[in-house]
């Protein structure tokens, strides 16, 4: 060996041990791969990870020693980092000579062409860094192996806050594959999978953390990426795919739109359910000019009025800067009022009221009910004590989300409020709505329990339209259950109907539990369910929402007055 050759061989082991002792601060097993990806040189904890010694792995492809369901994800994360230089962190599992699958190990690289282009890889045996919660409630697409559209919410939201921390800037990009659903449908079933599992290991490889890529329908696939990654890239490699599975050879049309997270002065989680949200306030318009095509186009205008109305929304919410009316809701049969339920307004800046409903909505999906339902309570409870100042001492029910109920943050707010506040408590009544449903029963049931303990009573709303009604009813602690108006108008209508609703007035009162009709509108309608036993009924018949309640207070002492007299 001339001396040339012998001084590189040297220089050549140098590096390799000085990445090896880099290697090790941060992972427990370094691998040295050649330009065909085979194994050179291995160092460290080869058995305990891959069950096989650091001697038996040398000479063997390292794609061959993963799990068969990561081969495809680690191959193109290869073929990017040879581009790219490096390979970000990704949990893989590598299957061992037993048959047994590993558990996750943590894996990145660098692509060295100075060092004989040798790519050098370092394991670390690891936990998996997302929330348990979390991990048991991802669930994937079959085909491409990417998340759903919650799970990739979730996950977002988790790599966002994790990453911030660090500094680091993120990106999440929208891919709209045209075309590609008429493509799956002229393939045959076994091409068509592999075609899929494709094109979900390009997104994975380039996702952040390997796994935050997601499909979020048919042709629609979100990325949260790092910004080098070449999206453009991406979409020819995506593009060739499909046209090499084509039989027809017409292949598709990929675009893409791209959303820096780092721009917004938000919170990763209100991040993520934006993004998300504007993807589907496009999807559901269902407008004839309006195709998945063309979501690309609009998507950076959507993501931004999003993410301003979430800002607007946030700041009126934390400033109380919105309405509040109030609906009586009476006794049968004498009519009187027993309290009143507090319903928040917002208006446009044309002074146009923004339906309840819509609003209500937009706050439970982007993740932020829970602020709105807190500043109800901090409002009502303002209010309350300038209504004791003025000797009124009506009752109020404020409405709260299952989804704020799952919210331990929130239910800690709402104790502390309680703390500070406990001469109006006897005035506060709270009202559980069901647009979100509760998922943890006994984690709602607890909170509760704490609530009634502040002698605040608890009002389980619109019974009736959701199929988990008497699983609340069996399995949280509350005053009343208030029956939703369309399910009452239904079952009046016919003997059968009346009859059901008298069994479950019967089965609320053996519970111990009062119940409460809506949308009683007509002196009939209050009759037939004084008749089925209600104990309660609101509607406009009794009263319609109102900012102030003065013309109801003085109706209901004059009642009072007229009661003593006689």
């Amino acid at each position: 060996m001339n001396k040339g050759l012998k001084k590189h061989a040297s220089s050549l082991r140098n590096e390799r041990n000085r990445f090896a002792a880099l290697a090790f601060v941060w992972g427990d097993l370094l691998l040295e791969l050649d330009e065909a990806f085979e194994i050179v040189f291995a160092s460290g904890a080869s058995e305990g990870i891959l069950g096989l010694s650091n001697g038996q792995i040398e000479g063997i492809r390292f794609v061959d020693l993963l799990s068969s369901n990561f081969r495809p994800l680690v191959s193109e994360m290869l073929h990017v980092a040879r581009r790219r230089g490096r390979m970000d962190n990704v949990l893989v599992r590598f299957t061992r000579p037993d048959e047994r699958i590993s558990p996750p190990v943590s894996m990145t690289g660098y692509f060295l062409p100075d060092l004989g282009g040798h790519f050098f890889v370092a394991l670390r045996v690891t936990v998996n860094s997302l929330p348990h919660d979390v991990l048991q409630s991802i669930k994937r697409d079959g085909p491409t192996g990417l998340l759903d559209e919650e799970s990739l919410s979730r996950v977002v939201t988790e790599r966002l806050m994790a990453q911030r921390e660090t500094g680091q800037n993120q990106k999440f990009s929208l891919f709209t594959l045209n075309a590609f659903e008429p493509l799956c449908e002229r393939m045959e079933h076994v091409a068509r999978d592999e075609m899929l599992a494709t094109i979900g290991s390009f997104f994975r490889s380039h996702s952040i953390g390997g796994d935050t890529a997601g499909r979020l329908n048919a042709s629609q696939f979100g990325m949260l990426h790092n910004p080098e990654v070449r999206i453009g890239d991406l979409q020819q490699r995506i593009a060739e795919c499909a046209m090499d599975a084509d039989p027809q050879g017409k292949g598709i049309i990929v675009r893409t739109s791209e959303t820096d997270f780092t721009a917004h002065a938000m919170p990763p989680g209100d991040l993520a359910r934006g993004v998300l949200y504007s993807i589907r306030r496009f999807c559901d318009k269902q407008e004839h000019n309006f195709t998945f095509s063309r979501l690309t186009g609009h998507m950076p205008n959507l993501v931004n009025d999003t993410f301003g109305a979430m800002r607007d929304f946030g700041q009126r919410v934390d400033r109380l800067e919105f309405d509040a009316v109030y609906q009586p809701i009476v006794r049968l049969p004498s009519a009187e009022i027993h309290h009143f339920e507090v319903l928040v307004r917002f208006y446009r800046e044309d002074g146009e009221l923004i339906p309840t409903d819509q609003l209500i909505m937009f706050a439970e999906q982007v993740n932020m009910i829970h602020r709105l339902d807190l500043a109800m309570i901090r409002r009502t409870l303002k209010w309350i004590r300038q209504q004791l100042e003025e000797g009124i001492d009506a009752r109020v029910a404020v409405n709260v989300s299952g989804q704020s109920l799952a919210n331990p943050d929130f239910c800690r707010s709402v104790i502390a409020l309680f703390e500070r506040s406990k001469e109006s408590l006897p005035q506060l009544m709270i009202e559980i709505t069901e647009t979100a449903e509760i998922t943890d029963l006994e984690h709602a049931d607890i909170w509760l329990s704490r609530f009634r303990q502040y002698g605040v009573e608890i009002c389980l709303d619109d019974f009736g339209t959701g199929a988990a009604n008497f699983n609340y009813l069996s399995a949280l602690e509350v005053d009343y259950v208030k029956i939703d108006g369309p399910s009452i108008h239904q079952s009046l209508k016919n003997q059968k109907g009346r009859a059901f609703l008298r069994s479950l007035v019967g089965l609320c009162h053996q519970l111990g539990v009062e119940v409460v009709a809506e949308m009683i509108e007509t002196d009939e309608m209050r009759d037939l369910v004084t008749k089925a036993g209600f104990d309660f009924a609101q509607g406009y018949l009794f009263g319609k929402p109102e900012k102030d309640i003065t013309s109801y207070w003085r109706k209901l002492r004059s009642r009072r007055g007229r009661k003593k007299q006689i």
